[in-house]
């Protein structure tokens, strides 16, 4: 009797691994997905996206020729981010932050920047 107990619970772990690989892999390629829309949209030629923390997505446009721009024009396109994200991205998204990256041989800098989509 406890090896069909044994059995049936191994059989139903097993299906709920599987379950969440799936779920896993969906994820990814979602997020695949949207990285090259948003560099489509954006118009930016490496853009890297990641999940972060609960829900939270980082879009990072690397080299961008925004990053010598000011703080209210990549605060504008932080927005602008936030909301194509938040209309494109099929699963909940808590927030959604942008970073301007540069790099130069072994140094790199970047600035982060939170998006706030209108209503």
């Amino acid at each position: 009797m406890h090896k069909r107990v044994w059995a049936s619970l191994s059989i139903l772990l097993f299906c709920a691994a599987c379950q969440k690989f799936a779920e896993g892999r969906q994820i990814f390629h979602d997020i695949l997905v949207l990285r090259d829309q948003l560099g489509k949209e954006f118009h930016e030629k490496v853009v890297d996206v990641n999940l972060s923390g609960d829900k939270g997505i980082v879009v990072k446009f690397k080299n961008s020729p925004l990053q010598s721009a000011p703080r209210d024009v990549k605060q504008r396109r932080a927005d602008m981010v936030a909301a194509f994200v938040m209309s494109h991205y099929e699963h909940p998204v808590s927030s959604v932050s942008t970073q301007f990256t540069v790099s130069s041989g072994p140094v790199s800098a970047s600035e982060t920047f939170v998006g706030h989509p209108q209503p």
